[in-house]
């Protein structure tokens, strides 16, 4: 993409960034990622609210700031060429001091205030762009602070710590936990030895209906249990369909429907065979793989008792 066609594009975003969220700041600690400069990636689940924390980030940072979503079908189909004419647009901005291009009527102090600090980049899903770790190394590497998201565990298996040689700070960000859901749903969060009966029956249906609708916050603040379908689907063909090319599509979403209507069970390869229609074991252990990448399922080992001997005997030696 030419710089004439990615300007507009960066301008939206930019635009989009700065406006103020409709949500709570989460209860987990900003200040880890203002502190030091690794590049930080913030990776969980679809809609638990990445972007809205990166606005949480960027709000006490000085600086200029630039905000990209890869997921922009605009951006489709971009290269490394690309993220370096997003670069040099951003560096633009910043030796003019202009506010997103809105202008400024005293430009020696835009200038100043526009460099009153390290330029600083918050990216959601790059890793949609070829080349993206060679660029954001060398962002790293010339001072700009880097903020990255991704919405699959995928990235955390690709040695993506290795390639940045331990100068990446790794944050999980859940989906809303119950105290941040009663927060969300402006209920004062009660001290536990302060309970009346009263109070403890009332804490305990709302958590039964967190627990029942879970802790996405637009499906919180909203109340309609109907996203929850429509995120499922989203994740299965977003994150897993178009991402890994499945053919057997029904035999993924059978899979794993199959599995998070029989939570806490124990299962074969060959009995999620048969349940699923899927032809073989491999592809069953690798759409196994895809769904905890995806977030839609966490598979727990067996405890066995004499692989826990093992480790003692080893620990002794």
């Amino acid at each position: 993409m030419q710089k004439l066609e990615l300007l507009p594009l960066v301008l939206d975003h930019q635009t989009f960034f700065q406006t103020p969220p409709d949500t709570i700041c989460r209860s987990i600690p900003v200040f880890p990622c203002l502190d030091g400069r690794e590049i930080n990636l913030i990776y969980g689940p679809l809609h638990t609210g990445k972007t809205s924390f990166l606005r949480q980030v960027a709000g006490p940072m000085p600086g200029f700031k630039v905000y990209i979503n890869f997921e922009d079908s605009r951006f489709r189909g971009m290269g490394p060429e690309g993220l370096q004419e997003i670069e040099e647009i951003a560096a633009e901005f910043c030796r003019k001091g202009s506010e997103y291009g809105k202008g400024v009527e005293n430009e020696e102090k835009a200038d100043k205030e526009g460099s009153s600090g390290p330029i600083s980049y918050f990216l959601d899903e790059i890793q949609y762009v070829p080349g993206w770790e060679d660029w954001v190394d060398r962002l790293q590497r010339d001072g700009a602070r880097v903020f990255i998201t991704s919405s699959s565990a995928g990235l955390m298996s690709q040695n993506i710590s290795s390639h940045f040689a331990n100068r990446i700070r790794i944050l999980k960000l859940p989906p809303f936990s119950f105290k941040e859901y009663l927060t969300l749903k402006g209920l004062r969060v009660p001290k536990p030895n302060f309970l009346t009966p009263t109070r403890c029956d009332e804490m305990l249906c709302l958590f039964l209906r967190y627990f029942e609708n879970g802790g996405f916050p637009d499906i919180i603040k909203n109340g309609d249990n109907r996203l929850s379908k429509k995120y499922f689907e989203e994740i299965l063909k977003k994150e897993i369909i178009d991402k890994h090319n499945i053919k057997d599509t029904e035999g993924l979403k059978k899979l794993a429907v199959f599995l998070i209507s029989n939570m806490a069970s124990e299962y074969s390869l060959d009995t999620l065979k048969r349940a699923s229609g899927i032809d073989s074991e491999d592809a069953v252990c690798n759409y196994l793989d895809y769904l905890e990448e995806a977030f839609l399922l966490y598979r727990v080992p067996m405890f066995n008792h004499l692989s826990e001997n093992t480790e003692k005997e080893r620990e002794k030696e």
